[in-house]
């Protein structure tokens, strides 16, 4: 049984994908991570650092795209070479946490005893070099949650994190609390987090996103409906408030309902990959596997490191 497991943050408290660059770094590979064309921004920024071998930006963005296709070895080696050159980044030292988080996540309980420390204190860093720096403090508030105690985990620690991070954004202080009441099964205390965040801000979406799959992991469909549906009044050109419509009608059981909006989802963006990954669930729901199999596969060519392409690949190994 894997006892620490860093990578796989609970949906409330994700860090987000875009992270701010600084440092003289060619402004294309930025834009290669953001769009996931990941095959491309390796190349770029492998040229870069041999070029540039002292410029520890560069280092730290191969880290990043190393990370993301989840070669983690190599994208320690690279966020190391980083913090020779400058360990006064906070971006660095947190980078660095989640790569160990990422190693720990498949050793054995030997291993990420000894990766547990590392972990925890690279968080740490970021957040002593930047008090301001609130993926630090997402990131160890999400050590101190999951970690056991024999290995630093503390609720008493992780609600401090919850805490300065809401004297520093209270809508994601809101999903943190909210996140800590849920693991406590306190499920009143985080609906009431989760409805904070939509009455500061009724016009963001982020609120009734949340609230509506709080809903859902309570099995409650129509509440859960309701958010969705706000959501997509909000943001009518956004495919994943279908997309979101979508989860509460295929956990319903209503596949071909689910199958309407998954395709409504794509009709607005061909290459939305979430939705094309559930499209894949419903056919295997139904029987098809064939197209349960291309769907798959379409996937993969689309986000081929996407969150779901481990379930992906193990799909495509099951129905053939």
């Amino acid at each position: 049984m894997r006892i620490l497991n860093l990578v796989s943050v609970f949906w409330l408290v994700a860090i987000p994908f875009q992270m701010q660059s600084q440092g003289v770094v060619d402004s294309t590979g930025i834009k290669l991570i953001e769009a996931r064309k990941f095959a491309e921004a390796r190349v770029l920024f492998e040229a870069s650092v041999q070029s540039n071998p002292n410029d520890p930006e560069v280092h730290y963005q191969l880290a990043r795209v190393l990370l993301f296709t989840r070669n983690s070895d190599d994208a320690e080696d690279q966020i190391d070479e980083a913090l020779k050159l400058n360990d006064k980044v906070a971006r660095y030292h947190f980078l660095r946490g989640q790569i160990l988080g990422e190693r720990a996540r498949d050793a054995n309980v030997f291993k990420q005893g000894i990766l547990a420390p590392k972990i925890k204190n690279a968080f740490l860093r970021s957040v002593e070099l930047d008090p301001a720096f609130i993926e630090g403090r997402v990131g160890l508030y999400n050590y101190y949650v999951m970690a056991p105690g024999i290995m630093g985990g503390s609720d008493e620690e992780a609600l401090k994190q919850v805490a300065e991070v809401e004297k520093l954004d209270s809508q994601r202080g809101h999903l943190l609390r909210a996140n800590y009441h849920q693991r406590k099964k306190e499920y009143d205390q985080a609906e009431e987090e989760l409805k904070k965040i939509i009455s500061a801000a009724p016009g963001k979406i982020v609120g009734y996103k949340s609230l509506g799959y709080f809903y859902l992991s309570q099995g409650k469909y129509l509440e859960a409906k309701a958010q969705f549906e706000k959501y997509a009044q909000l943001d009518p050109r956004n495919p994943d408030a279908y997309g979101c419509c979508g989860d509460v009608l295929l956990t319903e059981g209503k596949v071909d309902e689910a199958i309407e909006k998954y395709n409504f989802a794509l009709s607005i963006d061909k290459n939305f990959s979430p939705s094309i990954f559930q499209l894949g669930t419903c056919y295997e729901k139904k029987g098809m596997k064939t197209k349960a199999i291309e769907t798959y596969q379409w996937y993969l060519t689309v986000d081929p490191y996407g969150r779901h392409s481990e379930s992906a690949h193990e799909k495509i190994k099951e129905l053939s």
